[in-house]
């Protein structure tokens, strides 16, 4: 990952939104599903050892369970290997991490430390593999000595290799399906599911860091891939796409364009071409409208069909834009469509 990359990547992680996906999708724990957002409150991360050497570039957030806060540390991991010394560090991290608790007496009930969940997000096209625990970096202790030896493990999340989470559901789990991608048509199904994932309204205050990951992932990390950004993938945040209504304008065209030219070519004749590109446009645009209905289905939208199809049939090329456009940006399908 490039220095470009791993800036906009850490910005993901400056949201609270971000951070309970990375815990509901990869730590097993019941109480992380019942999380809201507002349970979460990042602190500062610059503490200095005893030497005065200060740490700037690591993450801490603590979220409150039960009443208790639980001290999250993230430590963004980006080398292309696994650090065989990860546990030690970590355990380092954490106590420095302690000490400057005790220091600012920021300390729970009792003057006990919080527990803490150290977290290592490794981004490297290798597996991991280097120890989880810092008992397997140490030789067996003599008998007695076991219950004095240092204990510490981490929670490793491998991007590229990490394939147990739902990626429908998890923006995370789609990110890192996307890094995975090593073809045009892995590609084009992970920026599928990125793309209904953010319509989601939980989403809303990260949805900007979002695109812009995505945006300098695809020009850094993609390159070597044989896709034309442009025409053939209508990216999401592409230059010539400034607002998501935008590209959803694009692939409407694009949809109805296509089965327009088939269809003329079947009427063999130039008026049969110009005639079916018109049909396909407003085709196209309906079906993108629909999707868009779909993806806003909670449940009470089957009420409505009946209703918004007549209403989509009967409407010419720029009222479906319109429409289109109301819809990405939020709008409520019963309140557009004029339903009781």
């Amino acid at each position: 990952m490039t220095s470009q990359a791993d800036t906009v990547y850490k910005q993901l992680f400056s949201h609270p939104e971000i951070l309970r996906e990375l815990l509901t999708g990869f730590l097993e724990a019941d109480w992380a599903a019942s999380l809201g957002v507002g349970a979460f409150e990042r602190v500062n991360a610059s503490y200095a050892s005893e030497r005065g050497k200060a740490r700037h570039d690591d993450m801490v957030w603590r979220v409150n369970v039960g009443g208790e806060w639980v001290y999250v540390y993230i430590l963004l991991e980006f080398q292309a290997r696994s650090e065989h010394w990860m546990a030690l560090r970590m355990q380092v991290y954490i106590g420095l991490l302690y000490q400057d608790l005790v220091r600012q007496r920021r300390l729970s009930r009792g003057r006990k430390l919080p527990p803490v969940l150290p977290v290592v997000l490794y981004s490297g096209r290798q597996p991991w593999r280097a120890a989880t625990e810092l008992a397997e970096l140490s030789l067996p202790p003599p008998d007695g000595l076991e219950a004095y030896q240092p204990k510490q493990k981490y929670l490793l999340v491998e991007q590229r290799w990490n394939q147990s989470v739902d990626v429908h559901s998890n923006v995370l789990a789609i990110v890192f399906k996307l890094l995975r991608a090593q073809s045009d048509a892995e590609l084009r199904a992970a920026l599928k599911l990125f793309a209904e994932r953010l319509k989601e309204p939980d989403l809303q205050p990260a949805r900007e860091s979002l695109l812009r990951w995505l945006q300098t992932t695809l020009r850094l990390e993609f390159s070597e891939l044989n896709v034309n950004m442009e025409e053939k993938m209508g990216i999401l945040f592409d230059q010539r796409f400034k607002r998501y209504e935008d590209l959803l304008e694009y692939e409407a065209i694009e949809k109805g364009r296509k089965k327009g030219i088939l269809e003329g070519r079947q009427e063999g004749r130039q008026e049969g071409l110009d005639e079916g590109l018109q049909q396909g446009l407003q085709q196209g645009l309906r079906e993108v409208l629909q999707d868009l209905l779909q993806l806003g289905d909670q449940g009470n939208q089957s009420q409505l069909q009946s209703h918004i199809a007549e209403k989509i049939n009967a409407a010419n090329p720029d009222q479906l834009r319109e429409w289109i456009k109301s819809l990405a940006r939020g709008a409520n399908p019963r309140q557009l469509f004029g339903a009781g």
